[in-house]
């Protein structure tokens, strides 16, 4: 099935006259924000083990797990890290912030723009980490 645009799919709900009829037509095409999934999709992706992506992403293995199992959700500062885990691009990284309900990093959030700065330049969570503490904001472990 051929992904419908997003501004299509906008102008279909503003202009519908019957919800279940344009509901069933756009269902299809919208994401299902079940964070297991694409975490799990992206082990795949990947060819990564989830504890190599936990241990790359600095989760705790029973923590990391829940996630991958969707028992618990991720914060959005967890998923970042795990993009990290995944060794995922700034464009990567975004995708899987806005299919997971988070918002994608932003460059005028001085957080966000000290990790896409090291998502760009493939930093280690440690690299990053040490870049969120000398520009005084919180750090992955905090």
């Amino acid at each position: 099935m051929q992904e419908k645009d997003t501004d299509k799919l906008l102008h279909s709900l503003k202009q519908a006259e019957n919800f279940q009829t344009v509901f069933a037509e756009t269902k299809p095409h919208t994401i299902n924000p079940a964070v297991k999934d694409f975490l799990n999709q992206w082990l795949i992706k990947k060819n990564i083990s989830k504890s190599a992506v936990l241990k790359k992403a600095g989760i705790a293995e029973a923590t990391g797990y829940q996630y991958f199992d969707g028992k618990r959700n991720p914060s959005r500062e967890k998923m970042t890290a795990l993009a990290i885990g995944f060794s995922l691009t700034l464009e990567e990284t975004n995708e899987l912030m806005k299919k997971t309900g988070y918002a994608q990093l932003y460059p005028k959030h001085q957080w966000d723009a000290v990790v896409i700065y090291g998502l760009s330049h493939q930093l280690t969570l440690a690299q990053i980490d040490d870049h969120l503490y000398e520009a005084g904001l919180k750090t992955f472990g905090d």
